[in-house]
């Protein structure tokens, strides 16, 4: 019985139907593949990127859970204890809250950020000030992004509301980073705390190192000295910034990789049903010639798998040369972009792996069912 069947899966694999399978599944696998080089393009870029990165610039020490600065609450005793080393240049404790504005008849939801020294923050910042800084808790410095928004000018009176607790603040001036803080209104933090009626928290410490000290050996001690609930990150974190990003592409790419393989096993699913119709004649010499019902099953199985394995193989091949043919005549028409699409083998075995796997799976049910039906059912 296997040399009929060898014969009825080399005459099945023969006919137009099966190329077609064989070319409709390997452009579903194309898109997939080529999906999966230029993430590895990306992916390669971002560990160039991240090992050039020194740990240089600002860092911020604040709530581990947090989600936003406004959420973020740590001990203010950690201040005073971290004060003690002698590792920094800059060093700032800040409560940043959401509060409600009204500037004369005009209100709005802003965020505040309560300061120790504004004016040591905003030179920290590198800030241009028109006016004067804060000085005493009656006083606010104030963005431009969010003076313009609010019609705000130097001599404002603005009235500050957290729950029930509110304070008149006087505008004393105005200034631009190009920062965040440009949206934000600058207070001292004795100000903050009264709106909130919290004296022991802050949302965050902020600090840069001395350029004469080891960075990597004041990082080391800085966080042996911080507690569980709290976490050391760094302001200019392009690694980190770019490694999420990547994250998000890739969990784009399973996610359609998820939808691929889906298609793939309703393709299989067809691809042996048209098979059983169309062959029906074949089949059933089959059984008349004695082949028993499992012999049967594995020849539909084995003909789906193998359609779905030379198109998965089909695929990759395109979608890899195609990838790469795209990226050189993208570098000639744009020679400022430079993209080198590639496959690792390891991924190449994969894809094959599961489009087998989800091959199988689209397949099995039709199978099944053509062994449960009688011999004289089915029409010659």
């Amino acid at each position: 019985m296997l040399v009929p069947m060898i014969l009825c899966l080399k005459m099945f694999l023969r006919r137009s139907g099966a190329i077609c399978s064989i070319i409709t599944l390997a452009l579903l696998i194309a898109i997939l593949v080529s999906l999966n080089t230029v993430v590895n393009h990306l992916a390669l870029q971002v560990e160039t990127l991240g090992s050039l990165i020194a740990p240089t610039g600002s860092f911020v020490i604040l709530g581990k859970s947090s989600t936003a600065l406004t959420d973020s609450r740590i001990d203010a005793d950690l201040a005073s204890k971290l004060t003690n080393l002698n590792y920094f240049e800059y060093f700032s404790s800040q409560l940043v809250l959401i509060a409600n504005l009204t500037n004369g008849n005009a209100g709005s939801t802003v965020k505040i950020r309560g300061l120790v020294d504004v004016g040591d923050y905003l030179k920290s910042k590198g800030a241009y000030v028109n006016g004067t800084t804060v000085k005493n808790s009656t006083e606010a410095n104030v963005g431009e992004i969010l003076a313009r928004a609010m019609s705000i000018t130097i001599g404002d009176k603005v009235v500050l509301a957290i729950g029930n607790k509110q304070a008149e603040i006087n505008i004393v001036g105005v200034h631009r980073s190009q920062t965040a803080c440009d949206a934000e209104l600058l207070i001292q933090i004795e100000t903050a705390r009264a709106l909130t009626g919290d004296n022991n928290s802050i949302s965050l410490i902020e600090f840069t190192i001395k350029k004469d000290v080891d960075v990597r050996q004041a990082l080391k001690q800085i966080v042996q000295l911080l507690p569980e609930n709290v976490k050391l990150v760094q302001v200019q974190q392009l690694k980190e910034f770019a490694q999420q990003v990547n994250m998000q592409m890739v969990t784009f790419l399973d996610v359609w990789s998820i939808a691929v393989y889906a298609v793939v096993a309703a393709a299989s699913y067809v691809i042996a049903t048209r098979l059983i119709t169309e062959s029906s004649y074949e089949l059933t010499m089959l059984k008349a010639l004695g082949a028993k019902k499992h012999l049967k099953f594995i020849l539909i199985i084995t003909y789906t798998i193998t359609v779905a394995l030379l198109g998965a193989i089909l695929g990759t091949s395109l979608g890899t040369a195609g990838t790469q043919a795209a990226a050189t005549l993208l570098r000639w028409v744009k020679p400022s972009l430079d993209i080198t699409p590639f496959l690792e083998p390891h991924q190449a075995l994969k894809i094959l792996m599961l489009t087998v796997i989800a091959s199988t799976i689209g397949c099995i049910y039709p199978a099944l069912k053509t062994t449960r039906t009688k011999f004289m059912e089915q029409t010659l």
